[in-house]
């Protein structure tokens, strides 16, 4: 008996057929490209190139040498601007000189004005600090930012209680969002990136990509040239006093939109009676300042932030069925940073969770931690659930300047802020 064969499936006669036109027809479709566009050269294949990025990233040691290197070349431009007495417990502002005399930074949001901070952007905190004049520092490159879209290895200076730190960072790719914040489009860091605010990054040849400012949606960078542009800005313009309006407002919710009739803007949850809006209402919606349209909470607050006093406003207002227009002129800002803030929040148990927020006040810690009407906080002091007269002693129990760090829910998401005296 002969010995059978190992079975063998075969292709059936429609299946060659099938594969043997799909060759020929690419073979075809490549010789009429080079008919048809012969001055043009032939597309190399990517796939070396992908394996090349993937297969021979740098080595530990060649990376550590060219951190040495690079640090040496950035050693005489960064700077750390140290915290004030009594904030020990923060490195303090790491910053980059721009001119011989001149450096620039990302100061705390609510971070008091210093004698060697002649300008400060107080919506997005870029500060321009006066430092010992050099000049022999070399001045700086901007990143010609090409192909930003591409993964590479970047380093990140950022601030130590000592030194600047200068550590390697690999990021997938840049992508260039608008925001009301800047003028000019900022890159946004998609994945997990650990970059932190305040920080720089370079590349490996000393250029400057950007400094690290945080976003709701992960940190974003400012752009070597959209940073020096704004601090020349904030150098030429003439000082003067932040203004207000007296207004304070909140995002348009689909609920909310429904009800006031609005497609856009805010709607105003109070108003100083003694202010330039006394007479708007809570509830009325702010759908433009000046013309502009507001689409976001966003827009209003660096408007808000970055308003002068004696300078002369109109709002569009919607009051349910009815479009106003009211002017006015924005009054000063009263002083208030030596001032302690009071927390502002009233609260309710949540049986077994903590409490819930019910309201937050205008101009209070709370507010300026972020905090909102229906956050329920579930941790703070180290005290999980606490109760409302916990949260609120733990916050009196601060030294000014002192901060509270709670945990929260909001809808089925966790979160955590500071909560600053």
């Amino acid at each position: 008996m002969e010995p059978s064969s190992p079975y063998r499936p075969r292709v059936s006669r429609e299946t060659r057929l099938l594969l043997t036109a799909g060759i020929a027809a690419l073979a075809v479709l490549w010789l009429l490209a080079r008919i048809r566009f012969q001055d043009r050269p032939i597309t190399p294949n990517p796939v070396p190139a992908v394996l090349s990025q993937l297969g021979n990233g740098p080595h530990f040691d060649e990376l550590a040498a060219d951190l040495a290197q690079l640090q040496s070349t950035l050693d005489p431009l960064l700077v750390m601007i140290r915290p004030a007495a009594g904030a020990m417990d923060s490195p303090g502002v790491l910053a980059i000189k721009w001119r011989d005399d001149l450096a620039i930074g990302l100061a705390a949001k609510h971070a008091r004005e210093a004698d060697n901070a002649p300008a400060r952007d107080p919506a997005s905190g870029i500060t321009v600090f006066k430092v010992q004049a050099d000049s022999a520092v070399t001045p700086l490159t901007p990143w010609a930012a090409r192909r930003p879209q591409q993964p590479r290895f970047f380093a990140v200076a950022e601030a130590g209680f000592e030194r600047p730190i200068l550590r390697p960072v690999f990021v997938g790719g840049l992508v260039a969002v608008d925001t009301p914040l800047w003028s000019q489009p900022v890159w946004r860091v998609p994945g997990r990136v650990d970059l932190g605010p305040g920080s720089f990054v370079f590349t490996s040849g000393a250029e400057l990509v950007g400094l690290v400012v945080n976003s709701d949606g992960g940190p974003l960078i400012v752009p070597a040239q959209t940073l020096f542009e704004e601090a020349s800005r904030l150098i030429e313009r003439s000082p003067a006093e932040r203004g207000t309006v007296g207004l304070a407002a909140q995002q348009l919710t689909p609920a909310l939109t429904a009800a006031t009739g609005a497609s856009n803007g805010v709607i105003v949850t109070w108003v100083d009676r003694a202010g330039p809006g006394a007479d708007v209402r809570v509830g009325d919606v702010i759908e433009a300042v000046d013309g502009q349209p507001l689409t976001s909470r966003k827009q209003w607050d660096v408007w808000s932030a970055r308003l002068r006093a004696g300078a002369t406003v109109t709002l569009r207002i919607r009051r349910r069925a009815d479009v106003l227009e009211k002017t006015m002129t924005a009054a000063a800002v009263a002083h208030e940073a030596r001032r302690e803030r009071p927390l502002g929040l009233a609260l309710r148990p949540q049986r077994g969770l903590g409490v819930e927020v019910v309201s937050v006040e205008p101009r209070s810690a709370a507010e300026a931690a972020g905090l909102a009407p229906g956050d329920v906080i579930t941790w703070t002091a180290n005290i999980d659930a606490p109760t409302a007269v916990q949260v609120t002693r733990a916050f009196a129990a601060l030294q000014p300047g002192g901060h509270l760090m709670v945990a929260f829910t909001r809808d089925d998401t966790h979160h955590i802020a500071t909560v600053e005296r």
